[in-house]
């Protein structure tokens, strides 16, 4: 559900030209691996993948870097806004978990193209 409410809120901001977002959910994306006690991908493996995964498999468009506020519990849906610096231009990025399996964690980047 929370996904669908993601998904139309998007394509209404999309949809009113306020915003471009460039979604990378490619089915070869990202996996991190969760740990510790409340099985999380640690803040700076967040940041590592959305700067080296970005780009991939669509463009080597990739960030110079990635600053988030925390890490990911390996549940689905879970989420994160970042920080990716393109060129000195600072742009939000959303790293979200696309799917969880044992201590594997998929994730998926969202990127609104307006600079901050």
């Amino acid at each position: 559900m929370k996904r669908i409410v993601i998904a139309l809120a998007v394509a209404a901001v999309v949809a009113a030209g306020a915003v471009s977002v460039w979604w990378n959910m490619g089915g070869d994306g990202s996996v991190a691996t969760a740990s510790g006690a409340g099985h999380m991908v640690p803040r700076d493996e967040v940041e590592e993948h959305a700067a080296e995964d970005f780009g991939r498999p669509f463009s080597g468009d990739a960030p110079d870097s990635v600053s988030c506020p925390h890490g990911l519990h390996a549940e689905k849906g879970d989420s994160v806004r970042c920080t990716a610096v393109f060129d000195g231009a600072r742009k939000p990025m959303t790293v979200e978990v696309s799917g969880v399996d044992g201590d594997e964690v998929n994730l998926s980047f969202a990127l609104q193209r307006k600079s901050e």
